[in-house]
């Protein structure tokens, strides 16, 4: 659907349509309606026609061309049929080039910002689509790689259940139950007795989780990148063992780093574009288990760890480009935000009122999970019975204001009735008791859009506490 949208976007006829519509209405007006030059005492006026139409087709460019060539061929056509005698007898009449001009281009600056948007979507949509086209490539190999494991997956001779056992472990689109699946993986298969995952954060990687640990001695809760055998591996992408120092495999200037105390085994999992998510480590292993097998069958293991993060990330993603949450009529803080920035623009160009309304409930963010769901689903449907369909009511970033609506187009005063509307609504129902324990009243804040004191958007939103 968005290719052909894209394509009759991009097709820019607005000359031709222009021309020929504007020719087909003076050929109209000489042969069939002569008696009314220019349409000049017909409303509403055909010209209309053409100057709306591409307008709201093309967008700014051609709402200038349509505009413009509108305004041209009414004046001359009066100025050849009338004289220029009637232009003073007439001053009004030059209302019709003004209104041509001031409504196609409004008319087009609209439709131009709906067609960024459609190509940010669209850019997007493509973006996804390669990004899934990765993730299926990704699996077909994964799936390849299945075949070729050796049912020996802890250097004992294990059944296909093992490796289906470890799938089924790494296999969520929750990044903790990933991590807790990988060093599960390790005690169970490959007999870890102290194993732990480190995230990185680009500056440093940061202790998420460890296994078998005591009490009384503690993991180191962050590695500098390409210290140790744990940032080696972060640093490197590449998978280090105390092996390769024991068999000279790798001596330790080549390391380029003090390896002592660190780990017996770190491997780093690499998601899509090599992109390091951290590294998994076995700190304690009896060395008989350290063989080339217990490597390549922990290689295996981060790498099916990497694939699940990958669908992961991949899902939240996409789930972040939801502008709706999990509660119908109620919308994500994102989405208010870009919206505001939207209305922000307008209001200050086109002096158009602007309202933002915060809900400062702390209360409510303290009750049980499953009362709070149900009491904030009532709230919504509470409180968009009092809406428009174009405002938005959104999630908000701060825990003791829930949400927040915007009201476009709307003054102070406008949102204060509103306000009261929302307020008697609720009280009607009892919940003002359970969301603040300040005057109720007093608890939703209504911020109006100041052109004097605000120079943009983050001024309203500071106002609300944001």
């Amino acid at each position: 659907m968005y290719e052909r949208l894209v394509k009759i976007k991009r097709t820019r006829f607005f000359y031709f349509e222009t021309f020929v519509g504007l020719l087909g209405l003076i050929l109209f007006n000489v042969f069939l309606f002569p008696e009314h030059p220019a349409f000049v005492d017909i409303t509403p006026h055909p010209y209309w026609i053409i100057v709306i139409g591409i307008a709201a087709r093309y967008g700014r460019g051609g709402a200038l061309l349509a505009s413009i060539l509108a305004a041209l061929t009414f004046l001359v056509y009066l100025f050849i049929t009338q004289g220029l005698d009637y232009f003073y007898d007439n001053v009004w009449i030059l209302r019709f080039p003004f209104l041509f001009f001031l409504i196609g281009f409004l008319i087009g600056e609209i439709k131009t910002t709906f067609i960024l948007r459609e190509d940010f979507l669209t850019a997007r949509v493509e973006e996804l689509e390669n990004l899934n086209n990765n993730l299926m490539t990704e699996n077909k190999i994964i799936k390849e790689a299945h075949k070729d494991l050796s049912v020996d997956v802890a250097t004992s001779q294990e059944t296909i259940t093992t490796l289906n056992d470890i799938i089924e472990k790494l296999n969520s689109r929750d990044p903790n139950v990933v991590y807790t699946g990988l060093l599960e993986c390790f005690q169970k298969y490959l007999h870890a007795e102290e194993c732990s995952y480190y995230t990185n954060t680009d500056q440093d990687l940061k202790l998420y989780q460890s296994m078998g640990w005591k009490d009384y001695y503690k993991r180191p809760e962050s590695y500098r990148i390409g210290k140790g055998l744990i940032g080696l591996a972060a640093k490197k992408a590449q998978v280090y063992s105390l092996k390769d120092i024991l068999f000279k495999k790798k001596t330790a200037d080549q390391l380029e780093t003090d390896v002592l105390g660190d780990t017996v085994l770190a491997i780093p999992l690499i998601g899509m574009d090599n992109k390091v998510y951290g590294v998994a480590s076995i700190e304690k292993i009896p060395l008989i288990k350290l063989t080339d097998s217990t490597i390549q069958t922990a290689r295996i293991i981060c790498g099916l760890a990497a694939s699940s993060l990958n669908t992961a990330h991949a899902f939240q993603d996409i789930k972040d480009l939801q502008i709706t949450g999990d509660i119908e009529g109620l919308y994500k803080y994102h989405y208010l935000s870009a919206r505001l920035e939207e209305e922000y623009k307008r209001s200050k160009l086109y002096m158009l009122p602007l309202s933002l309304v915060g809900f400062n409930w702390p209360k409510l963010m303290t009750l049980p999970d499953d009362k709070k769901q149900a009491i904030i689903a009532s709230l919504v449907s509470l409180i968009n019975y009092q809406l428009r369909e174009f405002d938005i009511l959104a999630n908000s970033p701060n825990d003791k204001t829930p949400f927040t609506l915007l009201l476009s187009c709307t003054s102070g005063p406008q949102a204060e009735s509103i306000k009261t509307k929302i307020i008697d609504k609720i009280k009607e129902y009892k919940l003002d008791q359970v969301l603040t324990n300040q005057i109720f009243e007093d608890s939703v804040i209504v911020v109006p859009y100041n052109p004097n004191t605000m120079e943009g958007p983050h001024d309203m939103l500071s106002a609300l506490g944001f």
